[in-house]
């Protein structure tokens, strides 16, 4: 088949190039501003550029694993999040609806409100942040525009390999090597989901012309950050990839004393029983850390 995947560039965009490449599909990558090799520059702002590029390409599937992530930056600016995670993907639902090709769009688990986590597909949505609000509106106007049609996945705390190094796993990382101390939410809970799992659960998705609400997730759905914090530090320690010693690196504390801009769903993890039962995998961990992660 034939794959264009907006945001080729980011931590999941960039898994899903490589697994879509390895099963031998044809596949175009898109950045808007992190340049990087072999990917096209697409800036979904231009209609035009982006319907041109579809005509170019002719994809069987769409995937958008763009937008704007950044929560707190979100919650000050709704009109750019709305702008970017919602009119955005729905533009390019329509240009799908149009050409006849399948569309698969990331939310994520903020769209819960994090009270009674872990969540299935079938749990009703309740964002408490701009954030949350924006990918919720996404998933609706996605499957009005797709009569139901389109592909969701629902994922959280990604981390793997990435060009910007901007997850949390590096974040850590780099914090140990400058011998700083986090500041962790200790109340917030989630599962910490390796960017290849997800993508190889998506291509088994797209290639079987799936459709509705996937949770793509590992399997640990109440892990803390302090907890993942922990398992990052003291594996990075076994590899030698941050020094050795009696740093702890962490203060944990409760997200109110963070000081924030945006709410936080606390217990947000997802259930994952669905998509394990359909395509069964032994999820990576930490412990695989130097075959996932390239330092260099």
């Amino acid at each position: 088949m034939t794959f264009l995947i907006i945001g080729g560039s980011g931590l999941v965009g960039s898994h899903v190039v490589a697994e879509a490449k390895s099963r031998g599909h044809q596949v175009t990558g898109t950045y808007r501003n992190y340049s990087v090799p072999r990917l096209v520059r697409l800036d979904l702002s231009d209609a035009d550029a982006t319907r041109k590029l579809m005509e170019e390409v002719k994809p069987d599937w769409v995937v958008h694993a763009a937008g704007w992530t950044w929560v707190d930056g979100c919650e000050n600016d709704p009109a750019r999040a709305l702008r970017e995670n919602c009119q955005q993907p729905a533009m390019l639902a329509q240009l799908c609806r149009q050409r006849g090709c399948r569309f698969a769009f990331f939310s994520t688990s903020y769209v819960f409100d994090g009270a009674a986590g872990p969540y299935s597909e079938i749990d009703q949505p309740n964002p408490i942040n701009v954030y949350g609000r924006s990918k919720w509106e996404a998933e609706q106007q996605v499957q009005n525009i797709l009569n139901g049609e389109g592909l969701v996945i629902r994922t959280i705390c990604v981390w793997g390999r990435e060009a910007q190094q901007k997850n949390f796993v590096y974040q850590v990382i780099k914090s140990l090597n400058e011998g700083r101390t986090m500041r962790l939410p200790a109340d917030q809970l989630g599962n910490p989901t390796w960017a290849g799992d997800v993508a190889w659960w998506l291509l088994e998705l797209m290639e079987q012309c799936e459709k509705g609400v996937w949770n793509l997730a590992g399997d640990q759905a109440n892990c803390s950050r302090v907890e993942w914090f922990r398992a990052i530090r003291d594996q990075a320690r076994t590899l030698g990839l941050v020094p050795a010693g009696n740093h702890l690196g962490y203060e944990a504390v409760p997200t109110r004393e963070l000081g924030q801009p945006a709410l936080r769903a606390l217990h947000a993890g997802l259930r994952v029983d669905r998509v394990s039962r359909r395509f069964p995998r032994n999820t990576r961990t930490l412990a695989d850390f130097a075959k996932l992660i390239s330092w260099n």
